[in-house]
């Protein structure tokens, strides 16, 4: 990084300038170009509104499981034994896990199938944090937590309704 006081070629990342102490830090905030590139940076994962999460027992079957995550019309399940969330079961355990094998298993708890202790982001999470953490991570759900506390759950859907409702001209079609 060139400092804008006396030139010096910094390494990147540095906080100030090796020659000149100048404080570099401001230089290496990101820059947004557009509003989605804006709320993105700025915004709480919580302006995506997060849907009350499905919670089930570790006891719970894996076919009540199913039943439920159709019922409700969801892609996973939340596993939540003494009062906190151990894990989730989601349509991916059940393609890796369970798929192929159903007449086998689907009387056995979901906790033999699930994916223990999922990463949880705090709703004050800036949306690029959060789907970074998703994307880094192949997640397709992410609990959200209040004060240590179970708020909901978020999904790529919800990025993508933020990016279709931010820039509308992408999902027009010529076809």
């Amino acid at each position: 990084m060139i400092c804008p006081s006396c030139s010096f070629d910094n390494l990147e990342g540095a906080d100030s300038c090796a020659a000149c102490l100048m404080d570099l830090r401001a230089l290496d905030e990101p820059r947004t170009e557009d509003s989605l590139e804006d709320s993105l940076m700025h915004e709480p994962v919580e302006s995506l509104g997060p849907k009350t999460a499905v919670t089930v027992t570790p006891e719970t079957t894996i076919r009540d499981a199913l039943e439920c995550m159709v019922e409700n019309n969801i892609g996973c399940v939340l596993v939540v034994g003494e009062g906190r969330v151990v894990g989730i079961f989601s349509e991916r355990d059940l393609l890796l896990r369970v798929a192929g094998r159903m007449d086998e298993v689907e009387d056995q708890p979901i906790s033999r199938f699930m994916t223990v202790s999922p990463q949880m982001l705090e709703v004050g999470t800036p949306l690029a944090f959060a789907l970074n953490r998703m994307s880094l991570n192949d997640f397709r759900h992410l609990p959200l937590t209040e004060g240590g506390g179970l708020l909901g759950i978020i999904s790529l859907r919800d990025f993508l309704g933020l990016l279709f409702r931010s820039h509308p001209n992408l999902a027009a079609t010529d076809a």
